[in-house]
């Protein structure tokens, strides 16, 4: 049965290739089971005031809700994206929240969750989250972008660099700038287009002057940083990390970059504890996790880095087991418009 179905935060707006990978393999799942888009609305927009969207999502068969990061510490943001399970567009559609963290939110949020059809986080501390404050036993599936086909090192890349990464946190970010500066064979590699975001839900005319000046920031942060390397598309990146025998991080998108490319990584927690669970579900535990204070001494010790058999192995079980457990989420979300 052919099915149409909306998405709500399509992250691919703040041109990070982790979000336009999550959201090229969600969308590759929905089309391999004959399930359309009709329309998807971006990152922080307004969806509820987009009267393109609300048509697209009353004439819907699915609701797709991309958690990604943003369900955390009762961030408004959040509580958008779940408002959706009350309004009057949606009539009686199915509702899905997949492929979200769930963190230190508001008891009062339960009133949305009961109302979600099908709910599928992306780490089991989320998933234990939800239960302790519904009772719903919800499943969870490690992030998307690590479900894609396996797609061995091609063996052509040398691995000779030092990849310093970047950080939601300035001052992280800050450290990670000095750690580049202290390594002959350091380089910065962005996990976004630009140092800078872009801000898909102003309307055109900021939107363009925003462009313009991350455009031009891009170019003087280049000048600045002569050893800083600048991607356009999520396949660049992934060449990129293959040439690190390191990369250090502060982004959680990086690390799963790092786990399917089979790159050493250390990494420092984020604004959530998205890399932590990830790392604890993966069996990697917490060794690849450096405080900032500490982060240039581990950084430049690069040797002792490596992973070790059993990193390889737990990396390796918990690829398989996403792929597998990422096919199974699909045939659900599929299943719900017969079963609701």
């Amino acid at each position: 049965m052919k099915l149409n179905a909306v998405i709500l935060n399509d992250t691919r707006g703040d041109n990070h290739f982790g979000c336009y990978r999550v959201m090229r393999l969600m969308e590759e799942n929905l089309h391999g089971r004959d399930i359309t888009i009709t329309a998807t609305s971006l990152v922080r927009n307004r969806w509820d005031r987009d009267k393109s969207f609300l048509k697209h999502l009353s004439e819907a068969d699915l609701i797709i809700i991309n958690g990604e990061g943003t369900l955390h510490h009762g961030a408004s943001a959040g509580e958008r994206l779940l408002k959706v399970t009350e309004h009057p567009a949606r009539r009686n559609t199915p509702v899905a929240l997949i492929n979200a963290i769930y963190q230190e939110n508001p008891s009062e949020w339960r009133r949305y969750l009961d109302k979600i059809d099908l709910i599928c986080v992306r780490d089991s501390w989320s998933a234990k989250e939800i239960k302790d404050q519904t009772g719903r036993d919800v499943a969870f599936v490690p992030d998307l972008s690590l479900s894609g086909r396996k797609s061995p090192d091609n063996g052509r890349n040398e691995r000779d660099m030092l990849l310093i990464g970047d950080s939601v946190s300035r001052g992280v970010t800050r450290t990670l700038l000095d750690i580049a500066a202290s390594g002959k064979d350091a380089y910065i590699i962005p996990i976004t287009k630009a140092i800078k975001s872009s801000k898909p839900h102003f309307s055109p005319a900021p939107r363009l002057l925003r462009e313009i000046y991350i455009r031009a920031h891009a170019e003087f942060f280049k000048m600045r940083h002569p050893n800083s390397i600048f991607n356009t598309t999520e396949e660049g990146f992934i060449e990129t990390i293959r040439r690190g025998y390191l990369h250090v991080t502060g982004r959680f998108h990086s690390v799963c970059f790092c786990l399917f490319t089979h790159t050493p990584f250390l990494a420092v927690e984020s604004n959530s504890w998205k890399i932590r669970a990830l790392l604890e579900d993966t069996g990697m535990g917490g060794r690849r996790l450096v405080s900032a204070d500490d982060l240039k001494d581990h950084a430049l010790d690069s040797h002792s880095n490596a992973f070790d058999a059993h990193e390889i192995a737990a990396i390796d079980a918990a690829l398989e087991l996403c792929r597998t457990k990422s096919a199974e989420l699909f045939d659900a979300i599929s299943r719900l418009p017969s079963e609701t």
